[in-house]
């Protein structure tokens, strides 16, 4: 008995040992080499940054002041034209800049090492999710971006207050949204570098780049959006998507470098 009490005793150990070790074998697989891409958005007025609060002139002669200024940026990718290889970025596929809070300019995602001359995201949030129903993080309705009477998100939220609005203490708010053909206001956005130019990203490197955000293409990068005319947009329409015209003509890449 002492004897086959040893030998199941020996059984159950070396079963012990050899499911350790196979546990330990899947552990020790080596994860994905991995990059960084780290943007940051950069609102500015006149080659000035812009501040929430102060006064300006919009290309119209309307003077103005700005109270919020939040839009969504997601689905993330960089790209190889030449290739055709698009690696998605991971992370979270939506954020929210907003300019009442500096740390939301700047985000970091994580991404494969890699080689390439593209960078592509979208402004605002994709069909599929506007229509998914309420959701978290980001795009929590407790964010004030979501229409509660209309399924689908606030793509991007702009109000102040102007001299040359008829409103209520002058009041104008531009609540720009839609994802319904013919006028959707989701905008893809592609940067592509010039020439033979190459973002060489290796493993635990980070790609930073800033992408300025001018004021005044806002009111006139697409079609002229006068206070005056158009103090409140609130709902999806051709208007909302002209004016999403105008705020992603208002973007460009002014400066790049990998550490």
């Amino acid at each position: 008995m002492k004897t086959e009490n040893s030998y199941k005793a020996l059984t159950v150990l070396l079963a012990v040992l050899f499911i350790l070790s196979g546990c330990q074998k899947e552990n020790s697989v080596e994860s994905p080499p991995r990059a960084t891409l780290e943007i940051r958005f950069i609102p500015v007025i006149n080659g000035q940054p812009l501040q929430l609060n102060q006064p300006y002139t919009n290309p119209f002669g309307e003077t103005y002041s700005l109270s919020i200024f939040r839009f969504y940026a997601g689905r993330f990718s960089l790209g190889d034209q030449q290739s055709g290889l698009q690696k998605a970025v991971e992370g979270e596929p939506y954020y929210l800049p907003d300019l009442a809070d500096q740390n939301s300019m700047q985000i970091a995602m994580p991404v494969e090492p890699g080689i390439y001359d593209a960078l592509a995201f979208i402004l605002g949030v994709d069909s599929a999710l506007n229509v998914s129903g309420v959701q978290s993080g980001v795009l929590d309705p407790a964010r004030g971006m979501f229409w509660t009477w209309n399924s689908g998100y606030i793509f991007t939220k702009i109000e102040g207050n102007s001299t040359a609005s008829s409103q209520p203490n002058g009041k104008f708010e531009y609540h720009v949204g839609g994802f319904k053909n013919p006028f959707s206001a989701i905008r893809p956005m592609v940067a592509q570098l010039t020439g033979t130019d190459k973002w060489i990203l290796g493993k635990d490197q980070t790609l930073h780049v800033d992408i300025a955000y001018d004021m005044n293409s806002f009111f006139d990068a697409h079609f002229p959006l006068r206070i005056a005319e158009n103090a409140v947009v609130m709902t999806p329409g051709e208007l909302a998507m002209n004016i999403s015209l105008n705020f992603a003509g208002a973007f460009e890449i002014v400066d790049y470098s990998i550490r």
